[in-house]
């Protein structure tokens, strides 16, 4: 039995010295606590069923962290957090569960900014390794491995889908992004 949990991203930016207590408690309910309800939900008829796989959304922000996003990276990461303890915990029940962390992923919504723009889609394909963005298949294809018998052995892990990016110096990144920001004051980014 196959149970993805997929919760919709947040745009809070902001310092702990900035966001709103409200902010904080929306962002947290959206990108964590949703992806708590389903499994809380699901594991006991996974369990009177033999088991399954979860795979629940964490992002490449789990691991690489940038000024400004404090509340959806502390929710990414608790997302990771989260899926390891579940995984110890409904193991014995034949429960997997696994997170997938995309990098920057163009469907329709990047599509659109990035029609009008491309420097935007070209600067960010840049900061990969593979020198591309994700596309939604990238996605898929993680995840239906993940649900596999093929990984009928992984449970706890995150896997990265971002075209290498988490496996670089975050410095380089968020450098090379500033300056392109600097130099570029009408682009758009996605923030």
């Amino acid at each position: 039995m196959l149970f993805g949990v997929i919760a919709g991203e947040s745009r809070i930016h902001g310092s702990a010295l900035t966001v709103e207590e409200d902010n904080w408690d929306y962002g947290i309910d959206v990108l964590l606590k949703a992806l708590y309800l389903g499994p809380k939900n699901a594991i006991p008829h996974m369990t009177a069923t033999g088991g399954g796989s979860i795979i629940n959304l964490a992002s490449v922000h789990s691991f690489l962290q940038e000024p400004g996003m404090l509340v959806y990276e502390s929710a990414k990461a608790g997302v990771v957090g989260m899926t390891r303890q579940m995984a110890t915990e409904f193991g014995p029940d034949g429960i997997r569960v696994n997170a997938i962390a995309p990098g920057h992923i163009v469907g329709e919504g990047l599509a659109k900014i990035w029609k009008d723009n491309p420097t935007g889609h070209e600067f960010f394909a840049d900061q990969y390794p593979l020198r591309r963005t994700g596309i939604p298949d990238d996605i898929a294809n993680g995840i239906a491995f993940l649900c596999s018998e093929e990984a009928s052995f992984i449970t706890g892990h995150t896997l990265a889908i971002d075209g290498g990016l988490s496996v670089q110096l975050q410095e380089k990144f968020g450098l090379r992004q500033a300056n392109y920001v600097r130099n570029n004051p009408d682009t758009n980014l996605p923030t």
